[in-house]
């Protein structure tokens, strides 16, 4: 059975959908484009049910999920794309070259930085799910720059539409449970140095409101809450 929770409109064809029952804990996006959407990140394993009930209350069903795009190969991100395939089996999976190999199994998980994680999730494997479509930073998907912000995994990006300055972090910022941190946290990211760069790379772009993998919705004093994560960090 679909969840028909209706998603919340962001901006002008943008919609948040939350990934799990708590609000802004994994948020993915829904992308309205003239031939249908593009889903970006996939959440859990049980999410594809909250993707599916997304588009149904937007009046959509399979047939009109065009595009899949994975920010990166984390499986709070990546856990839902076997669920989302089967029930719409002719979405084009898009990723960057890393995280492409990752999700396709040709490539390991990026190991954690902190040694309990890495510990814990040794027998974590990709999805082993085929990218049609591989895209690499200054490439658009449904209007959104890609900008590359390696560290939490090697090959993440964020989303920027330059257009009106909405800003998908994805993971180069989150907030888990509430304080905003650079990588969403040290421990999760594959490199925290790069993560920390890459993040501060993120304020050299023109952008008014902020959406984050883990948080809610950014739209006034987004700028200076950032910059004050990337200041206090200390990968």
């Amino acid at each position: 059975m679909a969840e028909d929770k209706r998603p919340e409109l962001v901006a002008e064809g943008v919609y948040r959908v939350d990934a799990i029952g708590l609000s802004n804990a994994i948020n993915m996006l829904l992308l309205e484009n003239d031939d249908g959407w593009t889903l970006v990140d996939t959440g859990v394993g049980s999410s594809a049910g909250r993707v599916r009930g997304a588009l149904e209350a937007l009046g959509s069903g399979p047939e009109d999920l065009k595009r899949i795009f994975i920010t990166h190969h984390h499986d709070d991100h990546t856990g839902g794309l076997k669920g989302i395939l089967e029930w719409a089996p002719r979405a084009e999976v898009g990723a960057t070259p890393h995280e492409a190999e990752v999700i396709s199994g040709r490539r390991a998980l990026d190991p954690q930085s902190n040694a309990f994680l890495r510990y814990m999730s040794r027998g974590a494997e990709p999805p082993s799910v085929p990218v049609g479509k591989v895209l690499r930073e200054g490439d658009l998907v449904s209007g959104f720059r890609l900008i590359s912000t390696p560290g939490h995994t090697l090959g993440h990006v964020s989303l920027l539409r330059d257009a009106d300055g909405l800003l998908f972090t994805a993971d180069a910022f989150g907030r888990l449970p509430l304080k905003l941190r650079v990588g969403v946290r040290k421990a999760f990211c594959a490199d925290p140095p790069l993560a920390r760069s890459s993040a501060a790379k993120l304020l050299g772009e023109e952008f008014a409101t902020v959406i984050l993998a883990h948080g809610s919705v950014m739209r006034s004093g987004a700028r200076a809450t950032l910059r004050a994560a990337v200041d206090r960090c200390k990968y």
